[in-house]
């Protein structure tokens, strides 16, 4: 089907996930990628609240939404065109498209790239499940009817997973080709879910016949060079941002003496990182993983085949205490995961709420939520190599401990530990940056 479309391919991308932080990556990637000639987006509407009263103040529909979105990611005028967004909704069958969508789709789409996902690993399981196993079914289930559709063009549906489906293992690889369930335990939620999504993806693949391949990230981070993470606040960001916080506000009570208990506890709150000094972070730069997910648009070999999009130079704890010790100048420690998480941060939130710093508080659970399961012992050690053999990504795979170091300055800098929110003033940051 590839062969038949010549040299000038002109691929139609479908793509969920696009307001995320991997979404708006493969946006601003493929405004330069000559093969792709148009990417249409599915988009829910947002509302706009009230934050006192919660009264939904207006609604930006999706193409207005779409819009703002390549303004932020400062996508050239003459690409612009090879970009629209339509109304729908990852968990909602057929995406909730009408009639009329889903018929003029249907007739020139090539590709589907379903990245949506809920990546916050404290998220209850209902909503995991919605978002992760119930948003897959939806996309698979969609990409089967184009492909069963007489004279379409679809090519194949790219499933964007995680190479962390395979959960707690001791002294194993995790292999590409291999779903293997853990013994023991899941981290979180969002890597059950995730594993769910996989096999559900399998069924599709080999029970129906669905051309499919599975793309398996590991933790992504920013930007190789430049540390930019489009604003995002989640994942590996939070605890970065947690870490800031808690310093500028004990630095701010230097003075006031009769505020050196509280400055103490922010010092020693804000300055434990949970991790075993030898446990290894697989931190991929995001630039890394939409390189292979646009690799893999043509090439039918990936059809059928795990490929991790991961590293083989991964980051130790003690390293990544070291790093935000020298770029943020916080006195991180590192301390037992499995008492910070049951122990000492149940303490320090109940104590930070108490003397408001709720924020801090919060963000400090969220670093006990990712790094009190992803720094300690069990952590797979994950096989690469596909990206390479079938992707043709470049052998050298990225610089995780400059790429980590990035983005600490990055949420330093352009970000303020979070404290920017507004997405045109962190877009116009991130340009200057």
């Amino acid at each position: 089907r590839l062969a038949a479309r010549g040299d000038d391919l002109k691929l139609h991308v479908l793509l969920t996930g696009a307001t995320g932080f991997l979404g708006k990556e493969i946006l601003f990637q493929a405004a330069s990628d000559p093969r792709i000639a148009r990417i249409t987006s599915i988009v829910r509407p947002e509302k706009v609240t009230d934050r006192k009263t919660g009264e939904v103040l207006r609604v930006i529909e999706a193409p207005e939404r779409g819009a703002l979105l390549l303004r932020r990611l400062g996508i050239p005028e003459a690409a612009l065109a090879r970009f629209d967004f339509v109304p729908g909704d990852i968990e909602q069958p057929g995406f909730g498209l009408s009639a009329r969508d889903h018929e003029a789709l249907a007739k020139s789409i090539t590709h589907v790239v379903h990245c949506a996902a809920s990546v916050s690993f404290d998220d209850p399981y209902e909503a995991s499940f919605r978002a992760n196993v119930l948003g897959s079914i939806n996309a698979l289930a969609f990409s089967l009817s184009l492909q069963k559709r007489r004279g379409a063009p679809f090519v194949e549906h790219v499933a964007i997973e995680t190479s962390y489906i395979h959960g707690r293992k001791r002294n194993a690889m995790a292999q590409e080709e291999a779903l293997v369930f853990p013994r023991h335990f899941y981290n979180n939620f969002y890597e059950l879910t995730k594993a769910m999504a996989s096999i559900e993806t399998d069924r599709h693949l080999i029970e129906k016949g669905l051309r499919v391949a599975q793309l398996l990230p590991s933790i992504v981070i920013g930007h190789s060079e430049s540390g930019n993470n489009r604003g995002d606040t989640k994942v590996v960001n939070a605890p970065v941002n947690a870490f800031g916080r808690a310093k500028e506000i004990a630095d701010k009570l230097e003075s006031d003496l009769a505020a050196k208990p509280r400055q103490f506890l922010l010092q020693w709150a804000g300055g434990q990182f949970p991790g075993d000094p030898t446990a290894e972070l697989n931190f991929v730069p995001v630039d890394r993983v939409v390189s292979g997910i646009l690799a893999s648009l043509t090439v039918p070999e990936a059809i059928g085949t795990r490929i991790h999009l991961a590293t083989d130079n991964r980051i130790r704890s003690q390293d990544v205490v070291r790093v935000v010790r020298e770029e943020l100048g916080v006195n991180v420690r590192l301390s037992d995961p499995t008492i910070y998480r049951n122990v000492t941060l149940p303490i320090v939130k109940s104590v930070l709420t108490r003397i408001g710093e709720d924020k801090l508080a919060n963000a400090l659970e969220k670093l006990g939520a990712i790094f009190g399961g992803y720094a300690e012992w069990g952590q797979p050690i994950h096989s690469v190599g596909n990206d390479v053999r079938l992707l043709g990504l470049p052998i050298r795979r990225p610089d995780t401990e400059n790429a980590f170091r990035m983005l600490c300055r990055h949420n330093k800098y352009v970000q303020q530990f979070g404290r920017v929110r507004d997405a045109d003033d962190i877009a116009r940051r991130e340009s200057v940056w």
